[in-house]
This record gives C-alpha cells, structure tokens and sequence, in this order.
C-alpha cells in the first residue's frame, strides 16, 4: 500500500470524532458516549480493502457539513494533489473557498492550496492572482513567493521572476543572487536576439553585480563586445572563465575562433586553446589540440601526444582519435579489421554518453541547460568529463 493512504487512518478517525460530536453534544458538563459514526467504519472498511477513492469519497461527504473540518479537508486536497488528481483537489478547494463565513487566515490558506492546484494543472494566470492574494497574509507570505517565482520561470516572465525573488531574499535573507543573475541573462538573451545591445548590456552588468563570476553573463558580455567589433576584449571576457568556471571553456572555444579569424590572428586562437586545456583538461579541448598537431605540424607528433594523453588518463575519446590516425597513417602492426571493431565500439559507447549532469538531482543530458530541466536548480548542469589516472599495471 502506499504509504500517503495510511495518513487516512488518522483523517478517519478525525472524522468519526466530528460526526460524533455533532450527533452527541455534551449537556451539563457531562461526557456523553458516542458511537461511532457508520462513515468511519465505511471508509475504514474501504481502506483496508485498498478501495482508496471509495474511502476517499466517504470521508469527503462525511466532512464537508463540518466547519471544524477545514484542516483535515485541507490535507485531503494535498492528497489528491499528490496524487495527481489535480481537478479533484481543484474541486475540494473550490468548494471550501465557496463557503460562507470563510475569513482571515483560514480563507488565506484555502487560497494557496487552490494557487497550488493550478500551478499543477498549468493554470499560471489563475495561480498567479491567487498567489498575490494568499501572499498579504503574514504566515503565507513566504510560501506564496516562493510559488510566485515559480510561476514566473513558467511564464518566462523574468522581470516579475525578479521581483518576487528579491522580496524573497529580502523577507528570508536567502542568497538568491545566483538565480536572480540568471533571470537578468534570459533578458539579456531576448534583448540581444532583437540587436537591443544596449539593453542587453544594462542586463549583462546587472548580472554580473550580483554573482562576479557568473560564467553565462562572461559568455554574453564577450558576445556584446564581438557584435560591436570589440574582439580582444571578447576574447579577454572569455578567458575570464577559465579563473572560476574553467569547464565551460569549451562552450566558447567556437566564438574564440570567429574573433581570431575577424581579427586575422591564428595565433590567438591556439594561445587560448592550449590555456584552455591547462585549465579544464576538457578532452573536447584536448582532440582540438591533437588536430592541431596533425595538421599543422605531423600525425607522429599527434599520436605521441595523444599516446601520453590516453597512458595517464585511460581516455575513450583519446584511444578513438588515436585510433583514426593509425588508420590514416602508414600501415602498422594492428590489423585493419581490428582498428575498425574497436573503433565502432567505442564510438557507440562515446555515442550514447551524456554530456552534461545535474549536480542536484542526477540528471543526464546531451546539450548545455542552464537550468535543470529536472530539478530547476540554476547553474547546476555541468559537463560530464574526468582525468582518471591508471596504476601502472592497468597500463598497456
């Protein structure tokens, strides 16, 4: 059985309890003893015969003529929610807010709960006004920005997403100017994808105010500089990376390439990819250079350095390259049909590798998120690559 329906147990009991109470007031002082009342022994009965929505049912219609019952109702609206039947709490919520005499903070709470509902449902404009409502009472002011920003990343709503955070931080004295920083580059982005450089770079510093380091506003403040012509400076931006975040230096190793071809400067490209490499020991970053080694300098230069490579870190990707310039190469002591199995099945195995982890919640990808798409931490995805050194009798 689920473990969410023995919290019906008590919510039974808890209804046995009003319905009795109803049906046998105390007089004069004295105790009365009540029987307990059918509903429960229903419901009970149903539990215990895993019939959860019949035993839901029960309690639902034993309880909504009982104003006492506002918590245990509200805690079945959970339940449904939990659950994933989104209309069945909407409906219970509903309900409830439909009540004559609700006020104060009990309507307040009701009002979340409903807010909650239609945040689920994907209802965010509904949600939204429900939470700025439920949100001007004292206790529920916390929860209800909480929710409010996540309303906002749905809606994409960045200014408001920025707003809300920073009341957040504000009320709670979190540090919320990582997330903040975030929302500041998603303008920046839109900004940029409509030639607003100068909104853009409004956005840009602001972000870069709040977190320093932040490598996404590094990679737009470079973007600005080379859409005005500015290259070196790009350049410079970028290689800023490489002081706090140097495993995202590959993700601009290709914007490096174009400022050095704009500025006719060959050199400066390879100057940041070996300082690149230094600093990350990205493999992508690696095979740029070992291609750089076979074309411009000689495939025996490339292989002795991608046989040093593959010998300290047992490198798959390094072994696949190292294997493709043997079979360019003149004819060698490995077979050519051995080079070829081994060549596929590496490439599978690097084929089927995600690139990227969530270091929150695990999760796998191929492309770069800057927010999580399964836990929707920000700046949580980083690249999935590792130097791990071989004792010296794994050693070939």
């Amino acid at each position: 059985m689920d473990p969410a329906w023995l919290l019906l147990l008590p919510v039974a009991a808890l209804s046995g309890w009003f319905a009795a109470r109803r049906r046998y007031p105390q007089s004069d002082g004295q105790s009365s003893s009540p029987t307990t009342p059918d509903a429960y022994f229903r419901s009970l009965n149903f539990l215990l015969n895993e019939q959860h929505d019949k035993a839901l049912d029960v309690l639902v219609e034993a309880l909504e003529e009982h104003d006492e019952s506002l918590e245990i109702q509200l805690a079945l609206g959970s339940l449904f929610r939990r659950r994933g039947e989104i209309e069945r709490a909407t409906q219970l919520h509903q309900g409830l807010i439909a009540r004559p005499g609700l006020t104060g903070d009990k309507k307040g709470q009701v009002l979340f709960e409903l807010a909650n509902d239609y945040f689920k449902a994907g209802l965010l404009d509904r949600a939204e006004n429900l939470l700025v409502e439920s949100g001007s009472f004292q206790q529920l002011r916390e929860p209800a920005l909480r929710l409010l920003v996540q309303v906002y990343e749905s809606e994409k709503e960045w200014e408001s997403a920025i707003g809300a955070a920073t009341r957040l931080n504000v009320l709670t004295g979190e540090k919320l100017d990582i997330v903040i920083a975030h929302y500041h580059c998603e303008l920046a982005e839109r900004y940029l994808s409509v030639g607003d450089n100068r909104s853009s770079e409004k956005q840009v510093s602001q972000a870069l105010a709040l977190d320093p380091g932040c490598a996404r506003a590094l990679i737009l403040q470079g973007r600005l500089e080379a859409s005005q012509g500015m290259h070196r400076e790009a350049v410079d931006s970028w290689t800023r990376l490489g002081e706090d975040h140097p495993e995202f230096l590959f993700e601009v190793v290709h914007l490096v390439k174009g400022s050095a071809n704009a500025l006719d400067d060959e050199s400066l490209f390879w100057r940041f990819l070996d300082q690149a490499v230094a600093a990350s020991g990205d493999e992508r970053l690696h095979l740029m250079l070992i291609d750089h080694l076979a074309s411009e300098k000689s495939v025996g230069e490339a292989e002795e350095a991608l046989l040093l490579w593959v010998s300290e870190t047992a490198s798959l990707v390094g072994v696949h390259r190292l294997l493709q310039l043997r079979k360019e190469g003149p004819p060698q002591a490995l077979k050519l049909t051995d080079v070829r199995l081994l060549q596929q099945a590496i490439q599978k195995i690097l084929t089927d590798r995600p690139g990227y982890e969530c270091r929150f919640c695990g999760f796998l990808g191929k492309t770069l998120h800057w927010q999580c798409p399964g836990c929707k931490h920000w700046n949580s995805t980083r690249p999935r690559f590792a130097s791990v050194p071989l004792d010296d009798k794994e050693i070939l």
